[in-house]
């Protein structure tokens, strides 16, 4: 069982975390908007959840005028 508020690869107090968005990827298609929380004393991903707050992307491309 992992002690809570360490990081469990250089063992430090997790009291803060770095927050990124990445995409989410299935058969190398995008599939959604994620946020990712690492360590920030040596960078770990400590878990990644679909962020719920971005609206999905229009999947419809604007045809080119002229």
């Amino acid at each position: 069982m992992a002690n809570q508020g360490e990081c469990p690869k250089c063992g430090k107090r997790v009291l803060h975390v770095n927050v990124e968005t990445v995409i989410s990827m299935v058969d190398t298609e995008s599939k959604g908007r994620c946020m990712s929380y690492s360590c920030i004393h040596c960078n770990a991903v400590l878990g990644i959840q679909v962020d719920r707050r971005i609206k999905p992307r229009s999947r419809v491309r604007p045809t080119p005028k002229g």
